[in-house]
């Protein structure tokens, strides 16, 4: 089916009578009913009831015509997005970004999209995965950078991928792990879930926390001066001092991933697209 036989099955649609919607298509009532009658032998379907008073879609016409209007609108918005992607890209792009991702991996990456799209401003707003990934979905950001893909359905690309390191100031012998001080910092969901289950895999008492902190920075701090180990990934440098072990569950490493999670088809594709490109570009 073209786009004339979409507009078509919606103009029937709307009006439930041929006539008039012949008159709104600027075609006569016999020319329509033969298109009509086309549709139906190509889908090998049948658009209207039989022997009623008035047009009666069937159920297969019903659902063919609610889902013209979807086309129609996607057609509408590829033509739209292929004439603003014809030019320099203007506009703002707005990123929801996980707070350690926009710490250290995000400002040199934005200062080269800067460059090669001055046009477009970026409008940058961080916090956790979870809080990000809702920004997403209620439209609030057009891309979100988190540490999760959360089964999304739409656009995504694995941008970065990290080790998880326990760190601490000196030696540490893993059998006595439990009783030893932690620095816990908070990871967002999804991750605590991939520590919590290294944890219970190796040991059955519960880790004893004895600083909670929010900020990676200040997790280091208290780590460097020996006041306790951590859990964290590979994001910043980490002190020569500190001894590290990679964990794992089964043999497998636990992983920080970054994904780049959008939208496929969207009216803001022309400053959504280059973004999504620089991570093309690097991969």
């Amino acid at each position: 089916m073209n786009e004339k036989d979409w507009l078509i099955i919606r103009t029937v649609w709307q009006y439930k009578n041929i006539t008039r919607a012949a008159d709104v298509l600027f075609t006569s009532q016999p020319a329509l009913s033969y298109r009509l009658r086309q549709i139906e032998r190509k889908l090998a379907i049948q658009l209207f009831e039989d022997g009623g008073r008035g047009l009666t879609f069937t159920a297969q016409g019903r659902y063919l015509a609610q889902h013209a209007q979807t086309v129609l609108d996607e057609l509408q918005l590829l033509r739209s997005t292929l004439q603003s992607l014809n030019g320099p890209q203007q506009g703002e792009l707005r990123i929801g970004v996980s707070s350690n991702y926009a710490a250290y991996r995000l400002p040199d990456l934005l200062a080269e999209f800067s460059q090669r799209h001055p046009g477009i401003n970026v409008h940058l707003v961080s916090g956790l995965s979870e809080e990000m990934f809702l920004k997403l979905q209620r439209g609030d950001v057009h891309l979100a950078l988190v540490k999760d893909d959360y089964g999304w359905k739409e656009g995504k690309k694995l941008v970065d991928e990290d080790d998880y390191y326990l760190i601490s100031r000196q030696p540490i012998d893993l059998a006595l792990l439990p009783h030893l001080p932690q620095i816990k910092i908070n990871h967002g969901g999804h991750i605590t879930k991939l520590i919590e289950r290294w944890w219970n895999a190796s040991y059955t008492l519960a880790p004893r926390v004895v600083m909670s902190v929010d900020k990676l920075e200040v997790c280091l701090a208290m780590v460097e001066r020996g006041l306790g180990y951590a859990i964290v990934s590979s994001y910043q440098p980490l002190a020569k001092e500190l001894f590290r072990t990679p964990i794992a569950v089964g043999g497998e490493a636990v992983k920080s991933r970054t994904w780049l999670l959008y939208r496929h088809a969207s009216s803001d594709a022309a400053v959504t697209l280059p973004f999504v490109d620089m991570f093309s570009d690097q991969r």
